[in-house]
């Protein structure tokens, strides 16, 4: 981050936009958080289930899917850079205008946990993707080999999770038929 950005101040979208650097942010209730690369365990990890997703998605003409680093606004004062998105495609016209960022709720956020942004995502964004209206939100342990799937309920919460873990076979509501065999996504060098 360079010395003259003023983190103290209350960000905006148009401020995060203004921005005039290479480093990651985000933006959390108005303060602007600096986001650190991925690790390499991290990227296998997003890079194979979002590669699983995307061609289901794809061949079932269902939607569009991201990874990141993409901007998704959430309100003027949240703009995060989840991992994974996947945006329906009833909704993609609403949600994916023709920006360089999502604006809005997408239907499907996934967040793989690191150990300077598990506790972020693990509370705070899970908090800030139900009030904005994400249906599944997703959260991947990697040490565990876990992945955490919460859906929205109708009083705006997050139902208990469930999930799959090591090799385990991932079914996703968000698309029926679907199946992710959990061996195939972890690190061949992680125990």
């Amino acid at each position: 981050m360079t010395a003259d950005i003023d983190i103290k101040r209350h960000w905006t979208a148009a401020d995060y936009f203004g921005l005039d650097t290479e480093d990651r942010h985000e933006v959390i209730r108005g303060e602007l958080v600096m986001v650190p690369a991925p690790t390499s365990a991290h990227q296998r990890v997003i890079t194979t289930l979002g590669a699983y997703i995307t061609v289901f998605v794809i061949e079932n003409d269902l939607g569009q899917c991201f990874d990141t680093p993409i901007d998704v606004v959430l309100s003027d004062d949240v703009i995060v850079q989840p991992d994974f998105v996947f945006v329906s495609a009833r909704r993609v016209h609403e949600v994916v205008a023709q920006t360089s960022f999502i604006r809005g709720a997408p239907d499907l956020v996934i967040e793989v946990l690191s150990p300077s942004t598990a506790r972020q995502d693990r509370l705070t964004k899970r908090d800030l993707y139900a009030e904005a209206g994400v249906r599944w939100y997703l959260i991947v342990d990697v040490d565990q080999r876990l992945i955490e799937v919460f859906e929205l309920d109708d009083a705006g919460h997050y139902a208990t999770a469930r999930g799959a873990n090591r090799d385990e076979t991932l079914m996703l509501e968000a698309f029926p038929g679907l199946e992710i065999d959990l061996s195939k996504v972890w690190p061949a060098w992680q125990p």
